[in-house]
């Protein structure tokens, strides 16, 4: 690589080639984007952009605005709902890799060769306008662009809450910049004010959801604290997070520094008080490979072994699921993106709707495979965002849920009659990787007509 005070001539090539990498590396994945199932949560992300809001009961806004934007393009297809984010984190990912002082050949290996990011990047979810808004604040920060900062925050607060904590890592790397920092705040306030609005509306619901979910729990403080940092291993790899803890230990601290030990340190925090998600820690994995590239030594030795593992890594997905399968045995995490066109098929074929789930990950698939309309049936499994939005139960219907011994219906309360279960098997490469029971119900309850809570 052409270091600093190389003659421009030197550099162009070894640039052309990076934009050569991150063009292939995106077409690839919408390639592959397009020809992989929906995950369960996807298509429910897709049931929130037909019905676009400034909040919803799980998550801020922004990833329903994404696959809005894709599905405008390409239609209701996992292309559309995938195209738009695939296209944000190879644009972000690609402007700071090109613009970057420290070793860029490592740089691109750790971000493009990562599953993290080269992978589940490749998903439609919240993560997605997370880790870019969280790669572009600090070097939008770096070059004095506050106007951007501030926009970054902005999306970064509405992908997910967890977005709150970019701020106070700016701040604590940039303090005393003055007007700058506060044209961002504005900018950044701005942004999310409607999603404010739309949670006062609705009682607080997201942040109350978020707040339940991540900061309670029944495991011990060590549990919790294995189970996160362990979480944070098995996302970067061991080699590259060891590499990682080295550079928050001897690294410079500039804004890249903040914008990883802050939210690793309250994230690390919060799993010994409750709980916290492993990929809550995802934001420190992927900056934490800016300050990596600019170092010199061991720590970017040791990154470039974990980054060669993270591409080996990655490889082997990429071929296990789009090529020949090399990972057969059960419950792999992956078959789930075969599972949506099974029951969604399944479920269209009794012509009813609306059809109604114990869950929202099935009344999604059926939502999006099926083309029917679906929800969840009121008063059974976790709250969700179809509880939020009015329905109204049919006289007869089906009812859906995850194959279990129990005769035991949720909709017992709702229907007098009942038949089934009839049952739908999912399976990959000769390995069952899914079974679901639909019930025909009838008779609805008069006291029951309307489900809507």
């Amino acid at each position: 690589m052409a270091r600093a005070g190389a003659p421009a001539a030197a550099l162009r090539p070894a640039l052309g080639l990076l934009v050569a990498l991150v063009l292939v590396w995106t077409a690839a994945r919408l390639w592959l984007g397009g020809t992989l199932g929906l995950a369960a949560d996807e298509a429910y992300y897709w049931c929130w952009s037909e019905a676009l809001a400034w909040g919803y009961y799980d998550h801020p806004p922004a990833v329903a605005g994404l696959i809005a934007a894709g599905t405008a393009v390409f239609g209701d297809t996992e292309l559309g709902v995938r195209a738009a984010g695939v296209c944000l984190s190879g644009g972000v990912l690609g402007a700071v890799l090109t613009t970057e002082r420290g070793d860029r050949e490592l740089l691109a290996l750790l971000w493009l060769g990562a599953p993290l990011t080269a992978l589940g990047g490749l998903l439609a979810t919240p993560d997605v306008v997370l880790l870019s808004a969280w790669v572009l604040a600090p070097w939008a920060a770096e070059r004095d662009r506050w106007w951007l900062v501030g926009l970054a925050c902005g999306a970064a607060l509405l992908a997910k809450h967890t977005g709150w904590v970019l701020w106070p890592a700016l701040c604590m790397a940039t303090r005393g910049r003055g007007r700058g920092v506060w044209l961002a705040a504005g900018i950044a306030a701005a942004c999310v004010a409607p999603n404010l609005v739309w949670n006062a509306q609705h009682e607080w619901v997201s942040y109350g959801f978020q707040l339940g979910h991540g900061f309670t729990g029944e495991r011990s403080a060590l549990e919790g604290f294995v189970t996160f940092v362990g979480g944070q291993a098995v996302l970067a790899n061991p080699f590259l997070f060891l590499a990682v803890l080295a550079w928050l230990w001897r690294g410079e601290r500039d804004v890249w520094w903040w914008s990883a030990a802050l939210p690793l340190a309250l994230f690390t925090a919060a799993s010994v008080v409750g709980h916290s998600e492993p990929n809550w820690g995802a934001p420190t994995l992927v900056v934490a490979c800016v300050g990596i590239a600019r170092m010199r030594g061991r720590i970017p030795r040791l990154a470039w072994v974990g980054g060669v593992l993270g591409a080996a890594i990655s490889a082997l997905v990429v071929v296990h699921v789009a090529v020949h399968p090399v990972l057969p045995w059960p419950k792999e995490p992956t078959q789930e993106l075969s599972q949506g066109p099974v029951i969604g098929a399944a479920v269209e074929a009794w012509g009813q709707q609306p059809v109604l789930a114990s869950r929202y990950q099935e009344a999604a698939w059926v939502r999006f495979y099926g083309g029917i309309d679906a929800t969840t049936v009121p008063g059974i499994g976790r709250t969700d965002q179809f509880d939020l939005w009015p329905r109204e139960l049919p006289e007869s219907t089906v009812f859906v849920r995850p194959a279990r011994k129990s005769r035991k219906l949720g909709t017992d309360g709702l229907y007098l009659e009942s038949g089934g279960p009839n049952v739908v098997v999912a399976e990959q490469n000769g390995i069952r990787t899914a079974r679901w029971q639909v019930f025909e119900v009838s008779s609805l309850l008069p006291t029951a007509a309307t489900g809507s809570r």
